[in-house]
């Protein structure tokens, strides 16, 4: 014991003493990074070289301690397994579905320096050589500045028709968010001049084929020319545009096969025909451009990625911005069907739809108003109950169907663009335990089978009317993606409101 002892101390001074040595060796060296001064700055930073195709994000961060300096690179594309820079291998830091990251060293700002990208975007990986500029805080460079520049000055153009004969406008029933306007030059073609949105509309001209290159001067909107390689990231649209046959001109989507409950989506996609271009907020540029991408259909969630939207459109991709999620009246979202009968040239198609659907709507209104009260809502993870503001198109449903929409009660101080909104369990018991319909929204929070699920997420509900007469039922998270079937839901909640709801179509009823 006496010799484990010894050797024991004799292990402990020897570490200690290395310790020190250590130490000391690397103040001597001055490479006890803890002690230097960090700073993280956003660089503008170019990429050329390559196909000319690829682009990393700018501005970029970069990480200053002392001498060293590293750019955190995210590329355009999630097809980039791994960089060099003089040599050195580093890894893509990014997980498989996300645009590819490196954090990589450079020596100098301002100046270009000579990088090697591995793609795997082709059939088999290839290096590919490029330079790179880093700028520093202070120097943003001209090519940057100037693009800022431009787009200052096209955000504050008016389009000017001058020259341009008005013949009419579009016949809108129920839409309020867009227009269409009809024009001809003086050969006697026929143009369609289209604003969607109000104030700062977003405006578009929409040249016919036929008519050769387009020379006409209107500043300030987007000229859209062939557009049969859409990029659609609106899930909402997708079912428009295959109820009017107009599904060749998508080309690439912003939902992947299996968040799709369309099945001609499903299938396009599982054939290639359609290829997965990554979500709004990150798409994979590269892939946009070598498919030829001539279209995006935004929905309003690119608002909270503008940086986005401007580089699609600095890539030369038109940008739409559809707002149909806006229109209180659910037959106002149903007739942008019209907007992309349009667009694709499938306008008998799109207003054939349109019109069987207000008739079928048209014969439940006819029918008098059942007095019964009808909530539309989910629990969330949280507990807190998420309903439908009075007014939504789904609310404004209920009306339609015969029934009497409840909660009514809403702050309406919060944003007013957003359909739903959280309230406690105390405000929804208030006022919808007499409810006599319960209809669960399983858009967010997925469907239920039972109404002792539903009772497992607040036992409260346990006292509510609905529930104790056994009239709680279930939207299918498919509806959501059905905009076209107006009236079919509407049919639905009528015949549960008349105890007709042996065969409904997109609402079942919960077990008891």
């Amino acid at each position: 014991m006496k010799k484990f002892g010894l050797i024991a101390a004799v292990l402990a001074l020897s570490l200690t003493a290395c310790s020190f040595f250590n130490k000391d060796n690397l103040i001597e060296n001055n490479v006890v990074e803890s002690r230097q001064e960090s700073a993280v700055y956003s660089c503008q930073v170019t990429l050329e070289g390559g196909s000319g195709k690829a682009t990393v994000e700018s501005p970029a961060e970069v990480s200053v301690t002392g001498e060293n300096k590293t750019v955190k690179l995210v590329w355009s594309s999630s097809h980039y397994d791994y960089m060099l820079v003089d040599g050195v291998r580093f890894d893509n830091e990014a997980t498989p579905e996300e645009h590819s990251v490196f954090t990589i060293p450079f020596s100098q700002f301002d100046k270009a320096f000579t990088v090697i990208g591995d793609t795997t975007a082709m059939s088999t990986p290839h290096e590919i050589e490029y330079t790179l500029t880093v700028y520093s805080p202070d120097n943003e460079n001209e090519d940057a500045a100037a693009e800022k520049e431009v787009l200052s000055e096209s955000a504050s153009i008016k389009p000017d028709l001058s020259g341009y004969t008005y013949v009419s406008s579009l016949k809108l029933q129920y839409a309020t968010e867009y227009s269409v306007d009809f024009y001809q030059d003086e050969n006697g073609n026929q143009f369609s001049f289209i604003t969607i949105g109000e104030g700062d509309a977003a405006q578009y001209f929409i040249y016919p084929e036929k008519a050769g290159t387009f020379k006409g001067n209107v500043k300030g909107a987007t000229v859209l020319g062939a557009i049969d390689k859409t990029y659609l990231v609106s899930t909402s649209v997708m079912d428009l545009l295959e109820s009017i046959d107009a599904l060749s001109n998508v080309r690439l989507s912003g939902t992947d096969i299996n968040d799709w409950y369309i099945p001609q989506a499903k299938k396009l996609m599982k054939s290639k025909d359609i290829l997965y271009a990554g979500k709004y907020s990150a798409p994979d540029y590269e892939l946009l451009l070598t498919e030829g991408c001539n279209l995006a259909i935004e929905n309003t969630m690119i608002y909270h990625k503008p940086s986005v939207k401007e580089k699609l459109e600095a890539l030369g991709i038109p940008v739409i911005v559809e707002q149909s999620s806006y229109e209180k009246n659910p037959l106002g979202r149903l007739e942008w069907i019209k907007f992309y009968g349009l667009l694709y040239n499938k306008m008998d198609e799109a207003n054939d739809i349109f019109e069987k659907q207000v008739k079928r709507v048209g014969k439940v209104e006819e029918k008098s108003n059942t007095g019964l009260k009808v909530a539309v809502f989910s629990i969330s993870s949280n507990g807190q109950v998420v309903v439908r503001r009075p007014g939504d198109y789904i609310s404004t449903m209920v009306g339609m169907a015969g029934g009497n929409y409840v909660p009514t009660n809403i702050n309406e101080s919060e944003d007013t663009a957003v359909s739903t909104v959280k309230i406690t369990m105390e405000d929804f018991y208030l006022q919808a335990a007499d409810a006599d319909v319960l209809i669960y929204n399983s858009t967010i929070e997925g469907e239920l089978s039972s109404i002792d699920e539903l009772v497992a997420k607040a036992e409260i509900l346990a006292d509510f009317k609905a529930v104790k007469e056994n009239s709680v039922y279930c939207i299918e998270k498919s509806y959501f993606q059905r905009t076209s079937d107006v009236a079919e839901l509407i049919e639905d909640i009528h015949n549960i409101l008349v105890k007709e709801d042996e065969s409904l179509s997109f609402i079942y009823q919960l077990e008891d």
